[in-house]
């Protein structure tokens, strides 16, 4: 789950994130349409994110929307019985009073300053992408694709946690395997490539995720 400060314009210092959003559990406002994004820009750079990624992963999650969240929260995704019903993005992150695509921009660079989040070269598209790469596999997902990946996700995450040369990864990677998973195919999309996004795309088309 991607966690901002209460204000876009002072982000954590950490770029922090919160465990757990890859089932969120927490509350929900009323769902909202990307399209009512007011800033051109903002709607713009959100849309080309999950283009980007649909491009990249070869996923494609349709049912993405804006809705109040808890404070402090970017975005989420939602699951219900074991099935991904849909990401969602903080509406007052994405679209309060004052939002501009470099005040979401300073909430990953912040993270990646701090070493927390894993460094792009697109931290505006930061917290919607490690949002649909939850939606792509996490481990509260039942279906039959994402259980039969389960294991392979797992083996990656381990041989990611023993080198000892690895490079470009924050902390919050470490976490568990949902937010390696997360933060490793934000990479693979928006970062530099290396043996881990690479194995990382290969679970996703040999799976069919």
């Amino acid at each position: 789950m991607a966690k901002t400060s209460g204000s876009n314009s002072k982000p954590p210092k950490s770029g922090g994130l919160r465990e757990n959003d890859s089932s969120y559990k927490g509350k929900v406002g009323k769902m909202e349409p990307l399209a009512s994004i007011s800033n051109p820009a903002v709607y713009k750079s959100v849309k080309e994110g999950i283009s980007r990624f649909h491009s990249v992963l070869g996923v494609r999650q349709k049912d993405i929307k804006l809705a109040t969240l808890e404070a402090g929260v970017g975005g989420v995704h939602i699951t219900a019985n074991g099935v991904s019903k849909q990401v969602v993005l903080n509406k007052s992150v994405f679209n309060g009073k004052g939002t501009t695509t470099q005040s979401i921009a300073k909430w990953a660079e912040a993270g990646y300053k701090s070493g927390h989040l894993t460094k792009t070269n697109k931290p505006v598209a930061h917290i919607i992408t490690h949002e649909l790469a939850h939606a792509t596999w996490n481990s509260n997902l039942s279906s039959p694709n994402a259980k039969a990946a389960s294991k392979s996700v797992n083996s990656l995450y381990k041989s990611w946690k023993k080198d000892k040369k690895k490079t470009g990864y924050g902390k919050y990677a470490t976490s568990n395997v949902n937010e390696f998973f997360a933060e490793v195919s934000t990479k693979a999309v928006h970062g530099k490539a290396d043996k881990y996004t690479n194995g990382v795309k290969d679970i996703i088309k040999k799976y069919k995720l």
